[in-house]
């Protein structure tokens, strides 16, 4: 059993009216405005890997793409909803990947891109979401290999940046395979570091620190842990060794599944907010590697306090930033090193080109497959 990287309840706030909303502080402070007229996120799918999300949700019209589930929502009876383009089995695929009976993958959602028509947009207000479901009406998933597959199946479906506002203490041998299977098809993915008990957490926020969460220490995911309005790591927020990049995680406004909006915190969702920078990152740089999208953003980092990596984002550095090398060592799995040595470097750098391509400018598919 592993959990998700937040504290979802706080406050629910009401809907917008009337004159459009201030751009949210956490869009502002992670560096998004001055990078929008370069890069908006358009031509660029985000696959949010979670409880699935709200298309329906005014902040997210138009931006949320057809996806899976892969919860079982009632194991022994037929399918309720089945995920379009999905097979009937196997028994994880019951629900559509657009509707959120949690709320959490609504958030995190709004918070990469929602539209700038409420007056709340995110970080990139023109990127599609893919939604797929791994998370049960409890918020947790059950099954590491499962999740692994949604990754898998994310990437096979044209993602370009893969949310994972989730993790837990234990490693996955089949979930870090497909980790390493995004990287392979030049995919950027994005996780959580974990929070803290609160009670673990001391009161002045220094104590009882752990471990970042599986996945996010995966050497070639960026690691995101969480920071207030001071730009202080939150409090409750994993941190320190493994860690990649820092992000706004407390008390941001998010769309709410329940209609309005709601303040969330936790380093779910500033996960999501470096989704959302690598979405502009790559809008506006689509032939970049993967592992350059991740230089960029954590060389061009502002420095922060101790833990916190390479320090907060700021998304319109990374998009100004010259190509940055990518470094092999640290970003191509041993596997995959292997691999490429006895195959043959040339070809399988040729057929990584031919993917961006055919990512970038071609097939990116629409149809979902089973």
């Amino acid at each position: 059993m592993a959990c998700v990287c937040s504290t979802l309840l706080a406050l629910l706030l009401s809907a917008p009216s009337g004159a459009a909303s201030p751009v949210p502080w956490q869009v502002a402070a992670a560096g998004a405005p001055p990078a929008w007229p370069t890069a908006d996120g358009a031509g660029v799918v985000v696959a949010v890997v979670d409880s699935g999300v709200d298309a329906d949700h005014p902040d997210l019209a138009g931006a949320v793409l057809p996806g899976r589930s892969y919860v079982d929502a009632d194991p022994g009876a037929e399918p309720r909803l089945l995920a379009l383009g999905s097979d009937e089995d196997p028994v994880y695929e019951r629900a559509f990947g657009q509707a959120d009976p949690v709320g959490h993958g609504t958030a995190v959602a709004s918070l990469i891109a929602a539209r700038p028509v409420g007056g709340r947009p995110g970080m990139a207000p023109a990127a599609e979401i893919l939604p797929v479901r791994v998370l049960d009406d409890e918020n947790r998933y059950h099954d590491s290999s499962m999740v692994g597959a949604a990754v898998r199946w994310a990437v096979d479906n044209g993602a370009d940046v893969v949310n994972l506002s989730l993790g837990g203490h234990y490693d996955s041998a089949p979930f870090a395979e497909a980790v390493a299977y995004a990287e392979r098809h030049d995919v950027v993915v994005v996780a959580c570091t974990g929070n803290l008990k609160p009670d673990d957490a001391g009161a002045d926020g220094a104590g009882g620190e752990e471990e970042v969460w599986f996945p996010a220490r995966i050497d070639t995911v960026l690691a995101v842990t969480g920071t207030d309005r001071e730009g202080e790591r939150w409090r409750t927020a994993v941190a320190g060794e493994g860690t990649d990049l820092a992000a706004p995680g407390a008390e941001l406004t998010a769309a709410d599944a329940a209609g309005g909006h709601r303040t969330v915190t936790g380093t779910s969702f500033a996960a999501a907010i470096v989704s959302g920078a690598a979405a502009l990152v790559r809008s506006a740089h689509p032939d970049w590697t993967a592992a350059q999208v991740r230089r960029a953003l954590t060389s061009t980092a502002h420095p922060a306090g101790a833990g916190l990596g390479a320090g907060i984002v700021d998304a319109a550095a990374a998009v100004a930033a010259d190509p940055p090398p990518a470094e092999v060592s640290a970003s191509v799995p041993a596997v995959w090193s292997a691999a490429a040595t006895a195959a043959g470097g040339g070809l399988l750098g040729l057929g990584a080109l031919l993917l961006r391509g055919r990512r970038r400018f071609g097939v990116r598919a629409r149809t979902m497959t089973g």
